[in-house]
């Protein structure tokens, strides 16, 4: 037995692998790529470790800037001569994180670092045991790396050891234990950069060359191994042999762990860890992952009938722990439970064992832990050779034909290009996808866009908030948000946020703006990458008005269309922002009835107008973009592969789901706007367009917000013609609470009653098409 596992050891160490296979050429290049941007992203360190080892740079800036400076302050720089040693200039400003007018500032006076007082700082400091600690916020130019460490002097200089004791020697202000004052100093501590360079090439340059490296040779090794000679049709003939499968798997895998020592062997020479210990717990570390790498390898490639298909199958746990070797290199990332984990462990021990932090006990686990994951696969690939289907091909050609050629008739039956199940609006589906990706993408494209634009139109916003004294109640809102650990306080305060938004004449302006791009967007993927025509969105012609009814699943004259005389575009939106007035008009009666909402009389004020105005043309094109990304677009294209009733069901949900991060929302919520998204669609379907629930949307959320004073689906509005309140005796479940209407039973009841009126219509219409037609036949 030893001299036949020396002789596959021989064989699988010793063969001239190549790569011809596509797929290891691709991922070939992709480590190659991935390592090059990794490596200049460290390089960069390095660079500006020669730089800072020339010497000082006279063009550096060496003055200070004081904002909101205290009289406290003020006496000590003065007893101290700050003014004249670090060219102190004093500035005043509310708006303490008004970085643009902080940058300005340094490059007029030539400053390297800006200080921030808060106005009533030594009211604050005064204070016995205060809370709410004043902050002293610091801001340095970008210009250099050195300013870090100016700073770093700076406060430790005449912050820590001079400014604090002043204020404890002279005003008597109580320290706390370890001489730290009751004041909170932003500031960005950094080490040396030599020693920041040392560490990032030992923690994440070194165990991801490590991890590439070994796991593509493995790769690359192991698929030629089994697969390969299964593609060659030559592993029948070792089977004959008198070796056991044990002794084949076992084989292949030490030719291929040999292999990977070679590259494993350059990458410890290259980091050479500095200790005896680190060298050890290196190479434990790198002999476990070669083993368990090698060892999925093999199996793999027992499970696999070509190199190829090997190749592929392996491509995703090759990119998967990448990914995980990313995730290392975030600072969360590093705790001590993930350092025994396989992978994980495997990352972290090696960067701690070059920086000489490693602990035993995480590196022994990990090691023991990835053998006994080696050789649980090493028994699986002896039983997958053990089983006929991994061996041998046990259809014979024949039966392969017969077994294809129903699959091709299984696959014509259920074709939905060929045979589509319904045509909305004309669309038919040109191109075959998968189930996961086609409905993946059409839920995903929506918010995708929204996020996107929803976080340019913020920008010209929170620039302008930097520019008031409100940006200190905006960042701090920001803070406290990202400090929030349970899941329903982080969905409430981003509601508040983006509340504050929603206040904001930009952010309302270039939201108005985004929603016109978003429909630009559709009108492009519909027009260049499906080459359809705008009609297949819903966007109907005027001959598709007169007599097409685009909702069947083939034209066929529609006599609804005034006998073959279709409205204009413009009237059919004129007929929505009826409807959609009635609606919205209908559920606000029934709060007030039912005693949820009391009238409070006008409320527009006169520096409200341009907002309000804002939020007219804002509401315009929002209306318009999420009914043509969910009845436009989504509901034909859904209806086309599985049929008008999913396609509704499907956009329902979606443009419910979508609203899932508003404050308040709720189960009842999640009802109502699918309700109402399944109200839509049907009068799009019926109507053969969507001119008419495009105004309907544009209008229910214009009176929602901007007329009765309602809560938009969570979003509070700011500039309404009228002012409307909950009354004390006003319950959640009737009138939605803090989601707004949307969310209570009283938009159930009027969309419930809708539903049924346009089904008492639908009926009536249907009756007329024989009385007209024999109109017709009796006039010829």
């Amino acid at each position: 037995m030893r001299r036949q596992l020396k002789a596959l050891i021989r064989k699988t160490f010793g063969k001239n692998h190549t790569m011809k296979s596509q797929a290891s050429v691709i991922t070939f290049l992709a480590c190659v790529a991935f390592i090059f941007v990794v490596l200049c992203f460290f390089f960069s360190f390095i660079e500006d470790y020669i730089h800072r080892n020339d010497g000082p740079d006279p063009s550096y800036a060496e003055n200070v800037i004081v904002v909101n400076p205290p009289d406290s302050w003020k006496d000590y720089a003065e007893e101290r001569d700050l003014y004249f040693w670090l060219g102190l200039e004093e500035k005043d400003t509310d708006a303490v994180f008004d970085v643009f007018t902080f940058s300005k500032w340094m490059k007029e006076y030539d400053a390297f670092m800006v200080v921030v007082f808060p106005k009533d700082f030594d009211e604050k400091v005064l204070v016995k045991k205060v809370e709410d600690r004043p902050e002293i916020l610091t801001f340095i130019s970008t210009d250099h790396l050195e300013y870090e460490d100016y700073r770093e002097d700076f406060l430790d200089n005449e912050m820590g050891s001079g400014y604090y004791q002043y204020l404890s020697d002279k005003l008597g202000v109580n320290l706390p234990s370890g001489e730290q004052p009751l004041i909170y100093t932003e500031a960005i501590k950094d080490e040396e950069t030599g020693g920041v360079v040392r560490d990032r090439l030992s923690r994440m340059v070194a165990p991801l060359l490590f991890f590439v490296t070994i796991m593509y040779t493995c790769m690359l090794i192991a698929m030629n191994a089994i697969a390969g000679e299964k593609e060659r049709g030559t592993f029948a003939s070792i089977l004959m042999t008198p070796m056991s499968r044990g002794t084949i798997v076992l084989g292949n895998f030490l030719g291929v762990a040999l292999h990977a020592l070679i590259p494993s062997a350059v990458c410890m020479i290259v980091f050479f860890p500095a200790s005896i210990g680190g060298f050890f717990g290196v190479l434990a570390l790198s002999l476990s992952m070669i083993a368990l790498m090698s060892a999925i390898t093999i199996m793999i490639s027992c499970m696999s009938q070509s190199i190829i298909s090997a190749q592929t199958a392996f491509l995703p746990i090759f990119m998967i722990v990448l990914v995980a070797c990313v995730t290392c290199m975030q600072p969360s990332t590093a705790n001590d439970i993930n350092k025994f984990i396989p992978i994980y462990g495997h990352f972290f021990g090696i960067g701690d064992c070059l920086m000489n932090t490693a602990s035993f006990l995480p590196i022994l686990v990990c090691v023991l832990s990835s053998f006994l994951l080696a050789g649980i696969c090493l028994l699986v690939a002896k039983k997958l050779l053990t089983t006929e289907m991994f061996t041998v091909a046990v259809e014979s050609k024949s039966d392969k034909e017969i077994r294809k050629a129903m699959e091709r008739a299984k696959r014509q039956e259920k074709d939905y290009v060929s045979r589509a199940r319904a045509k909305v609006f004309g669309y038919r589906p040109m191109k075959r996808k998968s189930i996961g990706g086609f409905l993946i993408g059409h839920a995903v494209l929506p918010l995708a866009l929204l996020s996107v634009f929803q976080l340019i139109a913020m920008i010209p916003a929170v620039i302008s908030y930097m520019k008031t004294t409100e940006s200190v109640r905006f960042l701090r809102m920001f803070r406290e948000l990202s400090s929030l650990s349970a899941v329903e306080d982080a969905v409430s305060e981003s509601a508040s946020l983006f509340s504050e938004f929603m206040t904001n004449h930009w952010f309302i302006f270039f939201m108005g703006l985004g929603y016109w791009c978003i429909i630009g967007i559709y009108m492009l993927i519909v027009k260049l990458l499906e080459r359809n025509r705008l009609s297949t969105m819903g966007f109907a012609s005027s001959e598709e008005l007169a007599g097409k009814d685009a909702s069947a699943k083939t034209w066929t004259p529609n006599p609804s269309f005034n006998k073959g005389k279709g409205r204009a575009a413009w009237k059919n939106y004129l007929k929505g922002m009826l409807l959609g007035f009635v609606l919205i008009t209908s559920v606000y009666i029934l709060l007030f009835l039912t005693g949820q909402v009391s009238f409070k009389g006008f409320a527009l004020r006169n520096d409200s107008v341009g907002l309000f105005f804002l939020y007219l043309l804002m509401w315009i094109p929002q209306g318009a973009t999420e009914e043509i990304m969910m009845r436009g677009y989504m509901l034909p294209r859904i209806a086309g592969r599985f049929g008008i009733p999913f396609g509704i069901f499907f956009s329902s949900m979606c443009f419910s789901l979508m609203h899932a991060g508003n404050a308040g929302f709720s189960i009842l919520a999640l009802i109502n706007l699918a309700l109402i998204a399944a109200l839509f669609a049907c009068i799009a379907l019926r109507q053969g367009h969507i001119y008419t629930v495009c105004a309907m949307h544009t209008l229910w959320n214009f009176c929602q917000g901007n007329l009765f004073g309602l809560e938009v689906s969570g979003n509070p509005q700011s500039a309404s013609i009228f002012a409307s309140a909950p009354t004390k005796m006003s319950s959640d479940l009737m009138s939605g609470g803090t989601f707004g209407p949307e969310g209570g039973l009283c938009v159930t009841i009027v969309i419930v009653i809708a539903f049924i009126v346009l089904f008492a219509t639908g009926r009536k219409k249907k009756e007329a098409p024989s009385e007209e037609m024999a109109e017709v036949s009796v006039e010829a």
